[in-house]
């Protein structure tokens, strides 16, 4: 698995910004892919080969038939600002369309650390992510869940503990 840390930073736009790093081996779907607070179901033909990543978030970058899109997965995001509308809601997870620069959708949900409140922990972002109703056949794969019990085919996470000690 792909231990490496990468030092970015997190903006208030809720990208992920940083120097991508390729991995050995792209992960290729059909696949359950976990984050730290949440799981993504990876299509078939869509396939993450590129990612950043912090002691605070991640960032993979999603290469599907339909273009590419980005998942951001992080602790820190200040919640969405600007207008923004309920598009789907599934259990605890639930998914807001983010008016601004391009196809931006901020996801909510409970986490360890939230108290059972509702945190933006995923900003879902791609040019081919317009507002249209296709959208919710990418961000419906989302939710938000401590995917600790999960048989997870691949997992992205991030920690301090990644940092190389001085």
């Amino acid at each position: 698995m792909f231990t490496r840390a990468i030092l970015l930073t997190l903006i208030s736009l809720g990208a992920v910004a940083a120097r991508a790093d390729t991995l050995d081996k792209p992960v290729i779907g059909p696949k359950l892919i976990c984050f730290k607070y949440s799981t993504f179901y990876l299509d078939e033909g869509e396939s993450i080969a590129e990612l950043s990543g912090s002691p605070e978030g991640i960032s993979v970058s999603v290469t599907s038939r339909s273009g590419h899109f980005s998942i951001g997965e992080g602790e820190i995001f200040a919640p969405a600002k600007g207008l923004k509308r309920l598009v789907y809601s599934n259990g605890s997870t639930s998914v807001y369309r983010v008016r601004g620069r391009g196809g931006r959708y901020a996801i909510y949900g409970p986490t360890s650390f939230s108290n059972g409140k509702p945190r933006l922990i995923i900003w879902l972002t791609g040019i081919n992510l317009r507002g249209r109703k296709n959208d919710k056949s990418v961000y419906s794969r989302f939710e938000i869940r401590d995917p600790s019990g999960l048989k997870c085919e691949h997992t992205f996470t991030y920690s301090w503990d990644f940092l190389p000690e001085q």
